[in-house]
């Protein structure tokens, strides 16, 4: 007779966002000449390019603040998948999106959905050629991408090689002050744009892919934080990253003024929202790097370097510490 028997039953909010990936992919049937699930897009094997699919879901209590107009959730459905695309130095060639509304939705609501999702596409050279409406308890929307991009130029998020310099595009902090800029009742757009309106790196992504100096890339969606440690997870290798060479937003100095710093960069750490992208640069070729994107008035910023021990250190006057992962993890609880 059995005593004490207990089966312990794991839910997703055990697990983990990245967990329940690694469950999934380890029961998927795999081909190995394309690259699939652990990357920002499928990679399928064209000959001499891949064919790269993305597809992300925004739902109302998880993606949507209450101050984001239809609009602006279309355009923030085909952003956040154009990143994704622009992660691996691809080019988009069309968008579809599909539409899970409540029946009450007014007529307006879904054109302004759609004006958004096609302003996009349309800013970033590609549109929408179709997808899929539902009725819904509440907003889902889901979009997928399709997009190219030339073998030799494809940025995977495998290849980080011992003393290549860790980089990031543009500024961090500028989602997460648009978060507390809406939390204090502050709807200005200088401040709210970048976390209702993002803009993904699709020209800079291509420019790092022609240079081909980078060894691994991914966005900046989570949050630098957890994007290290994905990184991390898929190469054999550690990161030192310099605290004070973080490239923090104007907009997140300003709304952390009256803030201890220890806030601020807790922010441009952690919160994510960004849709910067993270790369890993060979260090001899790093400075033509940076220069060719400086002359698009695109900030490249070495912010760390690549190491041999396989951790997370942030160097802060002096002192090393091991930096915790703190972004944004679906089936988790989160503090921001």
């Amino acid at each position: 007779m059995l005593i004490g028997f207990v089966i312990v039953v794991k839910r997703l909010a055990d697990l983990g966002e990245r967990a329940a990936i690694r469950q999934i992919n380890s029961i998927l049937t795999k081909e190995k000449k394309h690259h699939g699930i652990g990357d920002d897009c499928a990679a399928i094997d064209m000959g001499n390019t891949y064919w790269l699919v993305t597809t992300d879901m925004m739902f109302q209590r998880t993606h949507i603040p209450k101050q984001m107009s239809p609009y602006q959730m279309g355009w923030f459905l085909v952003a956040m998948n154009i990143s994704d695309i622009a992660a691996k130095g691809g080019t988009p060639l069309g968008v579809v999106c599909s539409f899970g509304l409540p029946k009450s939705t007014k007529e307006s609501f879904l054109k302004a959905l759609t004006k958004g999702a096609d302003a996009c596409a349309v800013k970033y050279g590609t549109t929408i050629v179709g997808g899929d409406t539902k009725e819904t308890v509440e907003i889902t929307l889901c979009g997928t991408t399709f997009g190219f991009v030339k073998k030799s130029e494809f940025m995977a998020r495998t290849g980080a090689q011992l003393g290549d310099i860790v980089a990031v595009t543009g500024t961090l902090g500028k989602a997460g002050a648009g978060y507390y800029a809406l939390n204090r009742k502050k709807q200005e757009k200088k401040l709210t744009n970048a976390l209702l309106r993002p803009l993904p790196r699709l020209t800079e992504g291509r420019l790092l892919a022609k240079q081909q100096s980078v060894t691994s890339s991914m966005d900046l969606s989570d949050g630098l934080s957890a994007s290290l440690y994905q990184l991390q997870e898929v190469n054999t290798v550690g990161f030192e990253i310099k605290k004070t060479a973080l490239p923090l937003d104007p907009r997140l100095l300003h709304i952390f003024s009256n803030k201890n710093e220890a806030d601020l960069y807790d922010v441009a750490l952690h919160f994510g929202g960004d849709y910067e992208l993270l790369v890993t640069i060979q260090k001899n070729r790093f400075e033509n790097t940076r220069k060719t994107l400086q002359k698009k008035d695109t900030a490249l910023t070495a912010i760390g370097r690549v190491t041999r021990k396989k951790d997370i250190v942030l160097l802060d006057k002096g002192k090393r510490s091991l930096l915790e992962n703190k972004g944004y993890e679906h089936f988790r609880k989160h503090r921001f």
